[in-house]
């Protein structure tokens, strides 16, 4: 210590130094003063007046000084100011800490360089480590940076250049103009070396009307960008944005873009003087917001992209919101309002017609969908434009083209490059088209389109309604060729959808030669069941026998899907008209019936014949059912007219039936009751003209065991009675029968002489019988000595008749009968292992059983002429047998079955051989004479191959072994592998479309090739018998023809099929008939040729037609061969 005067004082507590103009040197520091106190024992000194400390480089001020060398505390007091390179600390006090290399300055104390300022309450520097920590009220400033850092805390690195601010921090950053962006954060962090900031916490950036929140963010000055992470989201007064990550791009200070992802999206509503404005929503993996100006130019939006669209409340009139959908969408905006979206890689996207709030068409149906490789949706055009592959859907109409353009504001659209229009069910295809959404009216021009198997063709089609097209200059075809085979033309047609073609005028072409023109001509295309006249069986010609004639005229009227009717009719010039009608009616689960009628008027008597036929079929309820049939004619003869129509087997037929039966059913009953009349058209003398049954009723009781073994927690009732079974059925019947000429009657009458003449006529007569009968049977089966089966049964039968044969009323009878029946199986398996041959299993099974009944002498009675017949007869299934019987009956079964091929996995074949044998032996025999012992019948098959079988019956006599009957039939079936993968496809008539178009048998059956390459078969068949004669011996064994059956089928390609049949007799040596077919698929038409031999009668058949139209067809030879008589001609 030097100082100009020193000078000092002693005590016993301390000695003081006084200097004036002091200089104080410790090590390398330096301090003066004007003047200074030094305490010796508290090793103290204190400097005062202008203090200067130079310590290194460094310089400080102050008013006061201070330094302890006990604790090494330096303090500087008063107007303090510290300097060090360019850096500059003020305050009112300043604290040196020697010991930590520390100090801290406080009251208002300040920190700057060049371009950095520092306030706080308190700045704390740890020399050591270069850190600097300002607290309370800290305001730092970056002059060369425009930023400004509020917090309660600052801590500043020096040797890192980074600095940490805490305590409500916020950034505020001037980027002129006098624009200002302020970021807060839990805490903010500063990289100075890297110009970076990070803030964390509640993170929220403020930037005139932009504000942003996340829970970190961070600034990059050298790159220009800026990272909001930790749900991040920005808006202002016009929309907002949010995802995972928001990444701002900035240009002179300026955002020049915002990038989100993933989870990205964003919405955005420009402003509007009034009402709504419009809006837009934009979602996908990433968005990025270009914003030159400051204003955003354009969205690019990349990954599961997203966009919606809501015109303002003005444009919301003309069209309501538009969402799209694609890899990724560019959206392009103008002053604030979006302009223009493009839809890129697998876009798709749905335009809502109604308007946002407009009530009167919410329904989802009323939305465009639209989907291809690119759309570009023009605001201002208000279209919507698809390219690539487009596919647009309205409601149930679909548009497919390379490119389609909508136009939102008169929901019209233009189609280009192939389009295909899509309309329910309905497909056109053309060059261009345009269709209006709004009246659902379109144009295709180069038109083609499909309905129910029909092609058509225009130069214009134009749909005039739902369910109408006019079409100019077109065509119509079946043929699905470029070039068809056939095709109808007309300058005008009109197309009723699911209903018919109208052409005006149609001409007929075969490829494009005309072959046949009409002024106009009506094409069916409804499919299913539906009314219409029957054109194509409609025939016109002339006969000897009843001049000029028109017959097969029809209609059929399909009232509803339960219900239809047919209604035809002939007309011969001179001699009759005929009408006929079919109704028909199903109800699945409920009711089914049909009613034939016809009604024959004859020109020239003016008489009138019919008949009538009816069924029907009802479910009344669970098990309850009503059946009825009848059938009625006006006289016996009208089912052998010819001209009605009936086939032969119905005009042989002289029964008529009708009937009605009630059936009901419980779980273990049933009961039915019917009503029945039968009747005889042409009846021998003699023989029963009517038989009516007013009514039958029968009720059982199905097979039930008396008693059963223990069921569960249910005790056991009768268990020996288990295998016992009891069965009940009752009938009641009452007859009425009427008989022709059964009965003589005399008549007298006197002459023209006065003689008396007497006639013998036979008249009709009636029986009228009532009767029940009642059947109780008991059966059982028990096992014995563990091989052999048991079978008792027992059965009564009581009948009642209201009258018996020989007269006598009410009278009732009963019989009972027994059997008793065993059986057994052995087995007998042998392994030979020869060949193929790995295994048999032989098993026989004999059986014996033994019938009594008692006889019943009064069952029978002496007619007047000593005959003895039985009393109860005259009641179909109401009878008994007055007979004693003592039956034994017996059988033998043998069966053979083999095991054969891979010794690892051998093939069974069940049944190779099977060989029965039966018979009986009558115990009564002797009391009439009789061998007891009846023929033995036989009979064998044998399977050697799943192709073929080999079958023959036997009979013998038992006393001398005499063949009486013996029969043989053999055959054999091949077929070739189906090829139902190679077929090609077959277009089939609906079978209810049918109806209308064409009846049952009209179209010859198997026209179309079958699905089998080959077929082939063979069959042999004979027999023989010898009888006996009344006088013993037996007559000359008898022959019958031997015949062999051959056919044999073969398609060698797909299109072409041969069938060819042959009847042969072997034993006759020739050919009984034969017949072949020839049949040619010739894409949309089709051939078949037939001609056939049987009975010394050839015949052949020809037609050639269109496939799926039946009308249009060419046919030559005998309709026979396809259910139709006679030989005709037709076209």
């Amino acid at each position: 210590m030097r100082a100009d005067r020193l000078s000092g004082s002693a005590t016993s507590d301390e000695d003081v130094y006084t200097a004036v103009h002091v200089t104080v040197e410790h090590g390398p520091t330096t301090v003066t003063g004007d003047s200074a106190h030094v305490y010796r024992h508290r090793e103290l000194v204190e400097v005062m007046g202008n203090v200067k400390i130079v310590d290194g480089k460094t310089r400080m001020w102050g008013n006061t000084a201070s330094y302890n060398r006990k604790s090494r505390l330096a303090v500087l007091r008063g107007n303090v100011r510290i300097e060090e390179g360019t850096a500059r600390i003020t305050g009112q006090e300043a604290r040196f800490y020697r010991n930590e290399n520390r100090s801290v300055i406080v009251g208002n104390p300040q920190m700057q360089d060049s371009s950095r300022t520092l306030r706080a309450d308190q700045i704390d520097y740890d020399r050591a480590k270069d850190v600097v920590l300002a607290t309370g009220n800290v305001v730092a400033v970056d002059r060369a940076e425009s930023t400004t850092v509020h917090a309660g805390r600052i801590r500043y690195d020096r040797a890192r250049n980074y600095a940490w601010a805490s305590e409500n921090p916020v950034l505020t950053i001037e980027e002129g103009g006098g624009k200002f962006t302020g970021v807060r954060g839990t805490t903010l962090e500063f990289d100075n070396e890297k110009r970076a900031i990070v803030a964390m916490g509640d993170v929220q950036v403020e930037r005139d009307k932009l504000r942003a929140t996340g829970d970190r963010g961070e600034f990059y000055e050298r790159e220009n960008r800026a990272l909001l992470v930790g749900k991040p989201r920005a808006w202002d007064e016009e929309g907002e944005v949010r995802g995972d990550t928001l990444d701002l791009r900035f240009e002179n200070r300026r955002v020049s873009s915002v990038q989100v992802r993933p989870h990205a999206s964003v919405r955005y509503e420009a402003k509007a003087e009034h009402g709504r404005a419009e809006r837009t929503e934009a979602f996908g993996d990433t968005v990025t917001l270009v914003n030159p100006d400051e204003e955003t130019r354009r969205a690019v939006i990349v990954g599961h992209a997203r966009s919606l669209y809501w015109p303002s409340s003005e444009d919301s009139a003309q069209g309501g919101r538009n969402l799209s959908n694609g890899d990724s969408i560019v959206v392009e905006f103008e002053k604030g309002r979006a302009r223009r979206a493009t839809v890129l890689g697998a876009a798709e996207g749905t335009y809502s017609m109604a308007a946002e709030g407009d009530t009167s068409r919410v329904n989802q149906t009323e939305q465009v969908q639209y989907k291809g490789q690119r759309i570009v949706y023009d605001v201002d055009k208000n279209k919507v434009e698809v390219q690539g592959a487009a596919d647009v859907t309205y409601k149930e109409l679909r548009l497919n083209a390379d490119k389609v353009i909508f136009d939102t504001k008169t929901e019209r659209m233009r189609a280009e490059g192939n389009p295909v229009l899509y309309d329910a069910r309905d497909r056109i295809t053309g060059n261009t088209m345009t269709y209006d959404l709004s009246i659902r009216r379109g144009t295709i021009y180069g038109g083609k389109t499909t309905y129910e198997r029909g092609y058509y063709y225009g130069e214009q089609i134009r749909k005039v309604s739902d369910d109408v097209l006019d079409v100019r200059n077109g065509s119509y075809t079946t043929c699905d060729l470029d070039q068809p085979h056939y095709h109808f033309g007309s300058s005008k047609m009109k197309i009723i959808l699911r209903d018919k073609v109208i052409v005006r005028p149609a001409v007929f072409y075969i490829k494009h030669i005309p072959v046949l023109a009409l002024p106009f001509y009506v094409f069916p295309i409804r499919a299913g069941r539906h009314s219409g006249f029957q054109l194509p069986q409609v025939e016109f010609g002339s006969s000897s026998r009843g001049g000029k004639f028109i017959r097969n005229v029809g209609y059929y009227w399909a009232v509803n899907d339960y219900l239809d009717a047919t209604l035809w009719g002939d007309y011969y010039q001179d001699l009759q008209w005929i009408a006929h009608s079919q109704t028909r009616y199903q109800k699945r689960y409920k009711w089914s019936g049909e009613i034939n009628s016809s009604f024959l008027h004859t020109l020239g008597t003016g008489s009138d014949r019919w008949d009538f036929f009816g069924r029907h079929f009802q479910t009344l309820g669970p098990g309850f059912t009503l059946t009825g049939q009848g059938n009625f004619v006006s006289s016996k003869d009208y089912l052998r007219e010819e001209s009605i129509g009936r086939s032969v087997l119905l005009r042989v037929q002289r029964n008529l039936n009708s009937q009605v039966s009630l059936n009901k059913s419980w779980g273990g009953s049933s009961m039915v009751l019917g009503l029945l009349r039968n009747q005889d058209l042409d009846p021998d003398p003699g023989g029963r003209r009517v038989q009516q049954q007013l009514p039958s009723a029968s009720f059982s009781l199905n097979a039930r065991p008396i008693g059963h073994l223990q069921r569960g927690k249910e005790p056991a009732f009768l268990p020996w009675l288990s295998s016992t079974v009891f069965g009940f059925r009752s009938t009641l019947l009452s007859e009425r029968d009427r008989y022709f000429a059964a009965k003589p009657e005399t008549t007298f009458s006197t002459g023209p002489l006065g003689q008396t003449d007497t006639t013998v006529v036979q008249a009709d007569t009636t029986l009228a019988l009532a009767g029940f009968l009642h059947d109780f049977r008991l059966t059982d089966q028990r096992t014995l000595l563990g091989f052999l089966r048991l079978s008792p049964s027992m059965s009564y039968s009581e009948i009642f008749y209201s009258r018996d044969a020989a007269g006598n009323r009410n009278q009732r009878a009963g019989v009972w009968q027994g059997n008793i029946g065993v059986n057994t199986a052995l087995y007998g398996n042998f392994r030979p292992s020869i060949g193929p041959l790995r295994a048999v299993r032989h098993v026989v099974t004999p059986s014996v059983a033994l019938v009594y009944q008692p006889s019943y002498p009064k069952l029978n009675y002496l007619d007047p002429a000593g005959i003895l017949r039985p009393r109860f007869t005259g009641l179909p299934g109401i009878g008994l047998s007055s007979s004693e019987t003592r039956l034994l009956t017996f059988s033998l079964r043998n069966d053979v079955h083999v095991k054969w091929g891979d010794a690892a996995q051998p093939k069974v074949l069940n049944n190779l051989i099977q060989l029965a044998t039966f018979g009986s032996y009558d115990l009564l025999a002797n009391r009439s004479g009789r061998r007891p012992l009846s023929d033995l019948n036989s009979s064998l098959s044998i399977h050697p191959v799943t192709q073929g079988s080999i079958d023959m019956t036997f009979a013998h006599n038992p006393y001398d072994g005499k063949l009486l009957s013996f029969g043989v039939t053999s055959g054999l079936f091949f077929r070739g592998v189906k090829r139902s993968q190679l077929q090609e496809e077959t277009v089939q008539l609906d079978p209810a479309a049918q109806a209308v178009q064409a009846p049952t048998g009209w179209v010859p059956p198997t026209l179309i090739s079958s699905d089998l390459p080959w077929t082939f078969s063979i069959s042999l068949s004979h027999s023989g018998s010898a009888q006996r004669l009344s006088t013993g011996g037996y007559s000359r064994w008898r022959n019958s023809p031997t015949t062999a059956n051959t056919s044999i089928g073969i398609s060698p390609t797909q299109h072409w099929r041969v069938d060819y049949f042959a009847q042969f007799d072997v034993t006759g040596r020739k050919l009984t008939s034969w017949n072949y077919s020839v049949k040619r698929d010739l894409h949309c038409w089709e051939a078949q040729f037939t001609r056939e031999f049987s009975g010394g009668i050839t015949e052949y058949y020809f037609k050639i037609n269109v496939k799926n139209l039946p009308e249009v067809y060419y046919e030559q030879g005998s309709r026979g061969l396809r259910g139709f008589g006679g030989i005709q001609n037709n076209f």
